[in-house]
C-alpha cells in the first residue's frame, strides 16, 4: 500500500505503550516494550509464537495489566483494567480466541451487553435481530441471526466474532490472528473493511502471521522476539525477508524443506468414499507411501468433510483401505486403528486439554503402553514427554506447564508430536499450521519431511495456497463437495491455476478448458 494513499497523520499516538513488562510463571513474557498507535494507520505487530504479541495486545486490551510500564490514550495516562473498560475507551479486539457464549443466538452475541430495549425494558427482538443482519451483510455473511452460535463452523463463528467488534465503531481496532480461521474470501472481505476502518480515522494493531496481509494492509511494523522490541520500521523500506530476519533472528533459506526419500507403493486405496450428510460427493483415489498429498478448496467445498470422513469423525460409507486391509469409519478410534490418524483444524476445541499439563497433552496417546494395571509409570512418562519435548522443538518452562500457557505454534507441535509418535501409515493434517508463525512453520514442515521419510503418508488439507504449492507431491482441488482437478507437483502450477478450479469447479490451462 503506498504511503501516499494515506492522510497526514496526527502527531500525538491514538495510544502509546511505554516500558511494558510482564510476566508468567516460569516465563518472561514482555521486557521493556514499547508501541505508538496513530489514527488512520494500520500498524502490523510481528514476531514468532512466544515472542509477546498476544501478551501486548492484551494488554493494551484489558485481557492482562502490565507489571511494569503505562499506557497513554490521547496523551494522558490511563488504567485498562478489563475488556469493559478498554471497550469504554473505543479499544476493540478481534481475536482467534472465540469469547462467544456458545448457546446465545448470533444476534445476542453480536450486541451481548447492548441489547435493544422496548419502553418497559424488554428486548426488541426484532430490531435486535434486524441490526444484526445489517452487520452481517456488511461482512457479505449470509447468516440467520437466530441461529444458535454452538451450530456454526469455525469460520462462521469467527465472523460473529467480527460482527460483534465491529458492531461498537471503536477508535482502535485490534486484530489477532483474526484471519486464521478464515476462507480466503472472508479474509479479503476483513481486509477491504480493516482500510475502511483506516480512512475512518481507526487505529488498527494487526498481528497476523500472513506476510501478504502485512504487506497488503499495513505501513509500518513493530517486531519483538523473546518478549522484547527489536525494531519498529516502515514497511516500504523492509522487504519481507528482512522482515522474517528481524522476527526469527536468523535467515530461513530452505523455508519449505526438500524431500529425501522417494514416494512408493500405493498405501491406502479409497473407493466411493461419501458422507452422509452429503457434503462429501463419491471421491476415490489412492495415496502412495512417503507421499504428500494437498487438499485445496474453498471453504465448503468439501476439503474439511474429506477428512473428518477419513479419519471417522464424520459418518460416512464407502471402502478405505490401508496396506490392504479394510479400515472401519464408525469412529476416529476404529479408524486409528486401521492406520489413520486426524490432526483436526481447530486446535484448541479438538486437539488439546487446556487446563492440563504438556506431560497430560502428550501422553494422552500413550496411557495404554505407559500404564501397568491401570496405573500410569510417572517415571517412563516423564522420560518418553521429555524426548518428545527435544525431538519435536517445544519451548516450554517445564513438562508440567499447562499447554494453554504455551505459545499457538507450540501447541501445535505438541499435537503434532503426539499424533507422529503413533507409527500410523497416514496422517490426515488440516491446517496444521494455522495461527503459527513462520519460524514454526518452517519447523512443521521439516517434521513433515522426516515423516515422509520414515514411510509415512500424509494428507495435508490447507487454506494456504503457497503452503500446498511449497509442500505437496500431488494437490486435490475440492469443488462443492467433489474433487474437480488433480495436480502433479511436476506441473507448473501456481495459485492463480489452483484458485480457479476452487472458484469455479473448472480446470483450466493455457491453451483452452482441459476440465
Amino acid at each position: 500500500m503506498s504511503t501516499s494513499d494515506f492522510p497526514p497523520l496526527a502527531a500525538t499516538p491514538l495510544l502509546r505503550a511505554v516500558g511494558v513488562s510482564k510476566s508468567f510463571p516460569g516465563v518472561r513474557a514482555l521486557s521493556n516494550v514499547g508501541i505508538e498507535l496513530r489514527a488512520g494507520e494500520v500498524h502490523a505487530l510481528t514476531g514468532e509464537n512466544g515472542s509477546g504479541k498476544s501478551t501486548l495486545s492484551k494488554i493494551i486490551g484489558g485481557t492482562y495489566q502490565a507489571d511494569e510500564g503505562f499506557i497513554e490514550l490521547d496523551g494522558q495516562r490511563v488504567d485498562i483494567t478489563s475488556p469493559s473498560v478498554a471497550l469504554d475507551h473505543g479499544i476493540v479486539t478481534i481475536s482467534q480466541e472465540l469469547t462467544l457464549a456458545p448457546t446465545l443466538t448470533v444476534a445476542e452475541n453480536i450486541f451481548l451487553g447492548r441489547l435493544p430495549r422496548g419502553r418497559l425494558g424488554i428486548v426488541d427482538w426484532g430490531r435486535l435481530n434486524d441490526a444484526a443482519a445489517d452487520v452481517l451483510r456488511g461482512l457479505n455473511v449470509t447468516l440467520d441471526p437466530r441461529a444458535i452460535v454452538d451450530s456454526l463452523s469455525v469460520e462462521l463463528q469467527q465472523n460473529v466474532e467480527i460482527a460483534r467488534a465491529l458492531s461498537t465503531k471503536g477508535r482502535l481496532l485490534i486484530l489477532d490472528e483474526a484471519t486464521s480461521s478464515l476462507s480466503e474470501a472472508a479474509t479479503d472481505r476483513l481486509l477491504e473493511i480493516v482500510e475502511e476502518q483506516r480512512r475512518a480515522g481507526t487505529a488498527v494493531l494487526m498481528i497476523t502471521h500472513r506476510m501478504a496481509e502485512v504487506y497488503r494492509s499495513a505501513t509500518i511494523a513493530t517486531v519483538l522476539r523473546d518478549g522484547k522490541l527489536v525494531r519498529t520500521a516502515p514497511l516500504d523500506q523492509t522487504p519481507e525477508a528482512d522482515l522474517v530476519r528481524l522476527m526469527v533472528g536468523r535467515e530461513l533459506v530452505d523455508y519449505y524443506g526438500t524431500r529425501t526419500s522417494d514416494i512408493g507403493e500405493p498405501v491406502m486405496t479409497v473407493h466411493e468414499l461419501r458422507s452422509r450428510d452429503g457434503s462429501l460427493r463419491p471421491t476415490s483415489f489412492q495415496l502412495r507411501r512417503g507421499e504428500i498429498l494437498g487438499v485445496a478448496g474453498l471453504v465448503g467445498s468439501g476439503k474439511a468433510e474429506f477428512g473428518l470422513c477419513l479419519a471417522g469423525a464424520l459418518p460416512a460409507t464407502g471402502e478405505v483401505r490401508v496396506n490392504g486391509a479394510p479400515v472401519s469409519l464408525r469412529s476416529p478410534r476404529s479408524a486409528l486403528a486401521g492406520g489413520i490418524a486426524l490432526v483436526p483444524d481447530d486446535r484448541r476445541r479438538q486437539a488439546i486439554l487446556p487446563g492440563r499439563s504438556v506431560t497430560d497433552n502428550f501422553t494422552i496417546s500413550w496411557l495404554r503402553e505407559l500404564s501397568v494395571h491401570g496405573l500410569l509409570r510417572t517415571s517412563a512418562a516423564r522420560r518418553r514427554v521429555a524426548e518428545a519435548i527435544r525431538r519435536y522443538g517445544v519451548i516450554t518452562a517445564s513438562d508440567a506447564t499447562h499447554i494453554n500457557m504455551l505459545s499457538g505454534g507450540n501447541q501445535q507441535k505438541v499435537v503434532l508430536g503426539r499424533n507422529f509418535s503413533r507409527g500410523c501409515d497416514v496422517f490426515v493434517l488440516s491446517e496444521p499450521t494455522r495461527g503459527i508463525d513462520v519460524g514454526s512453520k518452517s519447523q512443521v514442515y521439516a517434521l513433515l519431511h522426516e515423516m515422509v521419510a520414515l514411510g509415512a503418508s500424509v494428507i495435508l488439507i490447507s487454506s494456504e495456497l503457497p503452503e500446498l504449492l511449497g509442500m505437496s507431491d500431488r494437490i486435490l482441488v475440492f469443488y462443492q463437495g467433489a474433487v474437480r482437478a488433480e495436480f502433479d507437483s511436476a506441473d507448473d502450477l501456481d495459485e492463480a491455476t489452483v484458485n480457479h478450479v476452487a472458484i469455479t469447479g473448472v480446470a483450466y490451462q493455457e491453451e483452452g478448458v482441459v476440465g
